[in-house]
């Protein structure tokens, strides 16, 4: 009785210690990061017809003339955020898998780009007006992403 005993505690023990949270160093979140970054697939996002300098949007709209950001720009952002499942406070998700087209996956999808888009600078609401990018704004509403 006594084995089984210090056998049952031996077994709770080990996994009440891998239930205990860990604590990632800087290499192991930057390389989960790394990993997240690889998982998108740029054909995930659309190609954006307004031209920065231009400084008109969508509907003769007056937009920065920084707007939209590059495309490889957004894409390192819009990856970082995903990574992170935020922008700044503002919770994101973006379903990474490019088999995945139904409508609900590319309006959230549209959603996390824009958030992304209009946080651009790091601050809150301080960056590009979807006005800037009228391929997400209609991807957000169809669920329908243009090429």
């Amino acid at each position: 009785m006594q084995f089984f005993t210090t056998a049952a505690a031996f077994s709770l023990l080990a996994f009440g210690a891998s239930a205990l949270p860990t604590v990632l160093d800087a290499s192991e979140v930057g390389a989960r990061a790394a990993a997240a970054a690889a998982a998108i697939d740029p054909t995930l996002i659309p190609h954006f017809s307004i031209v920065a300098g231009s400084g008109k949007g969508a509907n003769g709209v007056a937009i920065p003339t920084n707007c939209p950001p590059s495309r490889d720009e957004f894409i390192a952002k819009l990856t970082a955020n995903v990574a992170a499942g935020k922008v700044l406070d503002i919770p994101i998700t973006f379903n990474t898998d490019p088999k995945v087209k139904d409508a609900n996956t590319q309006k959230t999808r549209a959603t996390a780009m824009i958030v992304t888009l209009q946080s651009f600078t790091g601050k809150k609401g301080v960056g590009c007006p979807a006005a800037a990018t009228p391929e997400l704004s209609t991807q957000q509403k169809t669920g329908v992403q243009s090429p």
